[in-house]
């Protein structure tokens, strides 16, 4: 019997095949999340951009600016998500007005496409604008479903998937103020 239990000792046959089965389920989870957090992070740079490339558009208008020009704004946020489908993106535009220090949104223009984005944080844009003054503001939203939650689930990233969004705020170069015809 002690002999028996020596040789096992000694024997090596079989040895990588139990390393692979304890190694190899760790080796895929890390090279798929990190397959995601490339992903990821790609996703929030074309958030971003997309979000910026909307209110620079926005804000290039003389003191006027159509409901049409801004949904082919939109139509540009989608050539930079690509190749995310546009009905996965919600691109928002607001107009705010300083107006004897109080500050109103007085339009704004939403696409039909996309989730609810979380409305703009007004906090600290009475530091942007002076009386008289617009300020516009571009969102941009999608959800980014990692990978790894296909297989996984809630379990181990807390969620199946996550709200992306961006919200830039530029003021009009052409005047201090900008109306929109044709938004609400």
């Amino acid at each position: 019997m002690i002999r028996s239990l020596a040789r096992l000792r000694k024997d090596q046959s079989g040895v990588a095949a139990l390393e692979i089965a304890f190694i190899m389920p760790f080796l895929l989870f890390l090279y798929f999340g990190l397959v995601d957090l490339t992903a990821m992070i790609s996703l929030n740079r074309k958030v971003t951009y997309a979000s910026s490339v909307v209110a620079d558009l926005v804000t290039q208008n003389d003191a006027t600016v159509t409901s049409a020009n801004i949904d082919d704004y939109f139509l540009a946020a989608g050539l930079v998500m690509k190749p995310t489908p546009m009905t996965n993106i919600r691109v928002e535009v607001y107009q705010y007005r300083n107006v004897a220090g109080t500050i109103t949104n007085q339009w704004r223009r939403k696409s039909a496409t996309g989730g609810n984005c979380t409305a703009p944080n007004t906090a600290g844009m009475a530091n942007l604008m002076t009386d008289g003054n617009d300020l516009i503001v571009a969102v941009l939203c999608t959800q980014y479903t990692p990978y790894i939650a296909t297989f996984l689930g809630q379990h181990v990233l807390g969620a199946t998937s996550f709200t992306m969004n961006e919200q830039i705020a530029l003021r009009p170069r052409q005047s201090a103020t900008l109306t929109c015809t044709g938004c609400t």
